[in-house]
């Protein structure tokens, strides 16, 4: 498994990075595209709030690299009342024409008909290509994947060493043949794996690096995302793309240590 190599991101068909960039935590706009530029990361989430830092990067790439690039739009709306305003705004403020993704965020359970509805539309315009949903509750994706007929054509679920419970919810009903493009966030566990007041009794913290890895190791994660708030933040992230897949020593390390965590 080569995590430099780019993979198809499910039924979607599109070829993306082992690694999305998200700008919720701060992300300045240079580390932006400098991952664009140097390190081939091509799905960037511009999540809510819309940080300045994505948006002056993204403002800037899009000029010659629209078509190279993979841009998702969130929206928070849960009564399907605001979807078609958020995406709208996003699109122009950044200068483009369509965002390849619209992300309907933070669902638990089914999204409403209003909802649905309001991304179905946007799709029929032009204005998105792919729906994407975030959520928590995992059965209910597991639920989603066996559904031949669901819109929803990308998962964004929480995953994790400690947090590993789509091992056994998600993954195993995943269709071979139109299965949903699978990327995973969290991946610090909100920066937990990383802190030494945390760990075991003498064992070092991962890296965001090895928790990226732990993440990316797994055959069924298409792309891990990055939610980094410094350029240093954002290159050590990136390292997991040379580093590769944990070795067996190293898997069982970050489980011992999820495992910790989780109890």
């Amino acid at each position: 498994m080569d995590f430099s190599e780019k993979r198809i991101l499910g039924r979607t068909g599109l070829s993306v990075g082992r690694l999305g960039l998200a700008g919720g935590y701060g992300v300045p706009g240079a580390a932006v595209e400098k991952a664009f530029n140097e390190y081939g990361i091509n799905y960037f989430y511009w999540s809510t709030p819309r940080k300045s830092g994505m948006r002056e990067g993204l403002r800037n790439l899009v000029k010659n690299n629209r078509e190279k690039m993979i841009i998702v739009l969130q929206s928070y709306d849960h009564l399907g009342l605001t979807v078609k305003r958020s995406v709208q705004k996003g699109l122009k403020t950044l200068g483009i024409d369509y965002a390849d993704v619209v992300l309907l965020g933070l669902h638990n359970w089914n999204p409403s008909r209003k909802v649905i509805n309001g991304a179905l539309k946007l799709k029929e315009r032009g204005l998105v290509r792919f729906i994407a949903m975030s959520g928590h509750n995992r059965k209910l994706f597991g639920e989603i994947a066996q559904q031949d007929d669901s819109p929803i054509d990308i998962f964004m679920v929480r995953y994790n060493a400690a947090h590993r419970g789509a091992e056994d919810d998600i993954f195993p009903y995943l269709s071979e043949d139109n299965r949903q493009g699978m990327t995973t966030y969290t991946a610090t566990r909100w920066g937990a794996l990383l802190k030494s007041r945390k760990m075991p009794p003498g064992e070092e913290p991962l890296t965001a690096s090895d928790c990226y890895r732990f993440a990316l190791s797994n055959p069924n994660v298409d792309l891990c995302m990055m939610g980094p708030a410094s350029l240093h933040e954002m290159e050590e992230g990136v390292s997991a793309l040379e580093k590769g897949p944990l070795s067996n020593q190293e898997m069982e390390r970050a489980r011992k240590i999820g495992n910790y965590i989780h109890g």
